[in-house]
């Protein structure tokens, strides 16, 4: 059997399951936008909060040509992580960049080095502490939806960095204009 429902009636299907839940339709869009960019490997920047409190800031992508995954069967938990659980697993740029340094150093054949760099670079962000993200030039907020600032304070509220500031403050003038007009 197959259903064919619009976007608004979805959006109503959403909201009346929903009513009770923390997210809401938006979430769900900014969160979709979010594991697309993961899916088409794209390169992307997070602000999270980690489970004992701090920020960290992580550019990523989904996977790296250089990385070989294990061919050892998964578990249903294994497989099954990310919907779960409301994760999403990545590989953080910045560190496997540091740790393939560290490997052609030691002159370790660059294959080897590649794939464990990877290996040592996988990072597992949770959708819930998300502050914001950027990808394609666009910056996602999702520090209401996520109800930071009663969950975690002002301090981590406020923790975005630079380029995401930057951005959103241009966002902003960019709907002023467009409202003006």
């Amino acid at each position: 059997m197959r259903f064919i429902i619009t976007e608004s009636q979805l959006k109503k299907l959403i909201k009346s399951n929903l009513k009770e839940s923390p997210f809401s339709y938006d979430m769900y869009r900014s969160l979709e936008r979010l594991r697309n960019a993961v899916d088409k490997n794209q390169i992307v920047s997070v602000a999270y909060v980690l489970k004992n409190g701090e920020v960290r800031h992580l550019t990523f992508q989904r996977y790296l040509k250089s990385y070989v995954p294990s061919e050892r069967p998964k578990t249903d938990a294994q497989m099954n992580l990310q919907q779960n659980n409301n994760v999403v697993r990545v590989i953080d740029l910045i560190s496997y960049r540091k740790k393939l340094k560290t490997l052609l150093a030691r002159v370790i054949e660059r294959d080897k080095a590649s794939s464990n760099a990877a290996y040592e670079s996988w990072r597992t962000i949770n959708l819930e502490n998300v502050l914001g993200f950027l990808v394609g030039g666009q910056f996602i907020d999702l520090r209401d939806e996520n109800d930071i600032m009663e969950r975690f304070g002002e301090e981590i509220y406020n923790s975005l960095t630079k380029g995401m500031v930057k951005r959103l403050e241009q966002q902003h003038q960019e709907v002023q204009q467009d409202e003006e007009i």
